[in-house]
């Protein structure tokens, strides 16, 4: 989805003062025209002019951490994941409450890396895409690539996916 600028603001002033707003400095980049957002929901899929290596810099937000307490999707939800992971020129696997530092970082690297897939999911599916990274991980270094990772886990704090107040 390309949205305009408009849309984009509507988007950012819906997000203020919730729970999502931790999201808000990704967008804002978006907003300055620094990259675009493409976004897929389980079943969804994007256009395939989202994928093209020549196009400005991109984040694809794969929004797999549903509200509570519908269950987390697993990857297999979502369309064309093979190509997906081929596309990213890093991966983002957030798995854990959302924070506006993350979506900062996040927000940071786009220019930088062009290509970043950001996977939003919830702590029960975190381990499936760890899997699936790590399996494009090693398909890229046999070819001598390497796959910049990052995830954000709430493993480390006994497994629990936290809910983040707005405005953290």
């Amino acid at each position: 989805m390309d949205l305009p600028p408009a849309r984009i603001s509507e988007v950012i002033r819906r997000m203020e003062g919730t729970g999502g707003d931790f999201a808000v400095p990704l967008w804002r980049g978006s907003l300055a025209g620094e990259y675009r957002i493409a976004a897929a929901l389980p079943g969804g899929r994007l256009p395939a002019k989202v994928l093209d290596p020549k196009r400005p810099p991109t984040v694809i937000i794969l929004s797999g951490d549903p509200d509570f307490p519908a269950p987390t999707p697993p990857p297999t939800a979502f369309s064309r994941l093979p190509r997906l992971l081929s596309w990213a020129a890093s991966i983002v696997i957030h798995a854990t409450g959302g924070a506006r530092g993350h979506y900062a970082a996040i927000a940071a690297a786009v220019p930088i890396m062009r290509r970043v897939l950001l996977i939003e999911t919830g702590t029960v599916m975190e381990d499936a895409w760890i899997g699936l990274v790590r399996a494009e991980a090693e398909r890229r270094a046999k070819g001598g690539q390497r796959l910049p990772c990052l995830c954000w886990s709430a493993t480390p704090r006994g497994g629990v996916h936290p809910v983040m107040e707005a405005g953290r």
